[in-house]
């Protein structure tokens, strides 16, 4: 038949015979024409289910609308595609169509479609609105390039399950052995499950966050008998139910959503908390999936074993609220896999939480958030958010945009449940000043900064060694003098017996760059060393870091100070301090050759001793510079040490430089009155490179 519209096919007489109808158009020629067949699938009860696609004619014959290249196009279910018009409920009547008769998803044919919320009345969910478009398992939904766009609010544009009504929860009433396949339930709960049905179980609780457990996995049920029922896995921890107040000691019926991939579309919205939400789901794929102004993040997953990210990316421009989430966000998750990822103007790039393992490859991140007032959101901006024993590993990030960030946050203060973040590859970083904090201690690869114009590039797979051991004396002032770069682990031990802090034998050990010891172990709220014991130091990197990252490239020093009457001379106390840095490879501006050689193990290590040195008074606020002769000293040699025996007050040494036959030694005054102090004893260790090196 030439020339009928879909809307017509009620008013035609269509004799036996006639099994296919090719329409020019929906209710316009033109419009979303369709080809539409009478067999045996279309009956009056598909026409009752779905009247968008499936026409009755005059004479009663029922004829159903076919797929295109495998999929229903949305456009015959009566969508506009105009962006005004709520295509939303032709859109979800497209999807339930094309389930209902086996279609690999749906096709769209225009470029832009509105898709608001449903109603309570049409979603069944008990929170209200919620997403636009319920997945369907086994289905590849590619949206062929569509930006899909609601002005509402809401939960979502797609999510799964369609309806926690399809859940059930059932707690178990005994307690669970590491290892057991079989838990007991009530009679009258066991007896809703049967063999086939997927389960998942949820064992235990965090303590920041009751509905979240580490202890869950996706599993089959067996067999049922009684209040028995035998699972196809082992659960891996066992749970004594007094241990938990909450509801997470239970299995959940739900329906998974498996082997679903979202391809291609972009979801543009206003006050919308999330693109895509999976609750319960293995090896689900989004590729080439974005979204514009979507508050928590595009990719929402809980519960899920298998998840692909590929190519996706979320742009956080503020429109009526800014996005306060993550692009992508993890709970209960594993085996998930995140390929090129971007990011701007949002809180995390990625968030993982209770126990969530996230693997990100080559990802952006635009730090570019900002608040009403046009402000960068400093810290509460974490590129990378691990928290609740979450794993996340990066390959290759770039991070762009203000500045004022932290690259990885791992605690939520929640104490023994921080989470681990791992860099590798290059993490390259690009801002016109430097981040809050960097992990070091958590990279490997290289890091590849250009702040402030600087370009520094920095191995963090060829650390170099430096270890300083000090013998301690009463009343001295030992300087020593260590390489230059980041340092990323640090080490200190102290013999046994040896006491620390304010009034003690060891009365400071101070760490810092050249001419500036600002981070004491010994004394105060920071002490961190404890006799007999070898402990690690926290190393961060970043402005919160201070002179220790500020002033990265300059030489490592340390100021280590003893009691005038702690009694060491005779005790044969020690402190050893042991660290690695992360050497510039390369970079925007030149350092000397000596700097980088400064650390290398292949040296010839000399003293020279001055057993009566007599400073000169120095006024309050001012300097002194003093030349004691080394005749065997040149100028390419290392100061490594500088030990001053005797009373300093307020003096320091702020400088030491080997010169040809002599050292160069400045000593300041930091005092508010002149200082003459009495003779001392004075000791220089140095070093000269051997031969080819």
């Amino acid at each position: 038949m030439a020339d009928i519209l879909f809307t017509q096919i009620a008013s035609e007489n269509i004799r036996s015979g006639t099994d296919l109808i090719q329409t020019s158009g929906r209710e316009t020629i033109g419009k979303a024409p369709g080809l539409y067949v009478a067999d045996a699938a279309a009956n009056a009860a598909l026409f009752a289910a779905h009247p968008r696609f499936v026409a009755r004619s005059s004479n009663g014959r029922h004829f159903r609308a076919l797929p295109e290249d495998g999929r229903i196009q949305v456009d015959i279910s009566g969508a506009k595609g105009d962006g005004v018009t709520d295509d939303g409920p032709a859109i979800r009547a497209a999807v339930a169509y094309a389930a209902a008769i086996g279609a690999q998803g749906v096709r769209f044919g225009q470029q832009r479609y509105r898709m608001e919320s449903m109603t309570f009345a049409e979603s069944g969910v008990a929170t209200g609105a919620q997403a636009s478009l319920a997945l369907t398992s086994n289905v590849v939904h590619d949206f062929g390039g569509v930006e899909l766009v609601r002005q509402l609010n809401g939960g979502g544009i797609a999510f799964s399950p369609a309806s926690p009504a399809a859940m059930a929860s059932f707690p178990i009433v005994a307690d669970v052995q590491a290892g057991d396949i079989t838990v007991r339930l009530a009679a009258t709960d066991a007896a809703q499950l049967a063999p086939g049905n997927t389960v998942f179980w949820m064992l235990g609780e965090l303590p920041y966050d009751t509905p979240e457990t580490l202890n869950w996995d996706i599993a089959k049920v067996v067999a049922v008998s009684g209040e028995y029922v035998t699972l196809d896995k082992p659960i891996p921890e066992g749970l004594t139910l007094s241990s938990v107040t909450g509801p997470n000691k239970r299995l959940v019926k739900i329906g998974i959503l498996t082997n679903c991939a979202l391809r291609d579309f972009t979801i543009t919205a206003s006050n919308v908390e999330y693109g895509v939400a999976v609750y319960g789901g293995k090896r689900i794929t989004l590729e080439r999936v974005g979204g514009s102004n979507l508050g928590a993040g595009l990719f929402a997953g809980q519960y899920c074993d298998g998840v692909s990210l590929i190519d996706c990316w979320q742009d956080g421009v503020v429109l009526s609220q800014a996005s306060f989430g993550a692009a992508f966000g993890f709970a209960e998750c594993r085996n998930v896999s995140i390929v090129r990822p971007h990011a701007r103007s949002i809180l995390n790039l990625v968030k993982a939480e209770a126990g969530a393992e996230v693997s990100v490859l080559g990802g952006h991140f635009e730090n570019t958030i900002t608040n009403q007032s046009g402000q960068s959101l400093g810290t509460d901006v974490a590129v990378i958010l691990a928290v609740g024993k979450a794993s996340v590993s990066v390959h290759d990030l770039t991070v762009t945009g203000h500045g004022g960030y932290r690259l990885a946050e791992t605690s939520n203060g929640a104490a023994n449940y921080s989470g681990t973040v791992h860099f590798s590859g290059i993490t390259r970083l690009r801002h016109p000043a430097d981040p809050w904090s960097i992990p070091v201690t958590q990279m490997s690869g290289r890091l590849d900064m250009i702040l402030g114009g600087i370009r520094e590039i920095y191995d963090f797979d060829r650390l170099r060694h430096w270890k300083r051991r000090f013998a301690l004396r009463d009343n001295q002032s030992v300087y020593a003098f260590g390489p230059p770069g980041i340092m990323v682990r640090a080490n200190i031990y102290a013999a046994e017996g040896l006491s620390a802090g304010v009034g003690q034998q060891l009365t400071g050990f101070w760490l810092g760059r050249a001419g500036d010891n600002g981070y004491n172990l010994a004394n105060g709220v920071n002490g961190q060393i404890v006799a007999g014991q070898n402990a690690s130091l926290p190393i961060y990197g970043g402005a919160v870091a201070g002179v220790h990252w500020a002033q990265r490239n300059q030489q490592f020093q340390i100021l280590c100070t003893t009691s005038a009457t702690g009694g060491l001379d005779q005790a044969a106390k020690f402190v050893e301090f042991e660290a690695w840095f992360a050497p510039l490879v390369d970079a925007s501006y030149a350092m000397t050759e000596k700097d980088w050689r400064g650390a290398g193990a292949d040296r010839d290590f000399r003293e020279a001793h001055f057993p009566a040195f007599d400073l000169p008074a120095i006024p309050a606020g001012a300097s002194a510079t003093i030349e004691l002769p080394i005749p065997a000293m040149m100028a390419g040699d290392f100061v490594d040490a500088v030990r001053v025996t005797g009373e300093m007050g307020a003096l320091h040494l702020s400088a030491a430089e080997a010169r040809n036959g002599f050292v160069r030694l400045t000593f300041g005054n930091a005092g508010a009155v002149a200082l003459d102090p009495p003779a001392m004893q004075l000791a220089v260790s140095y070093s000269t490179p051997q031969a080819g090196n």
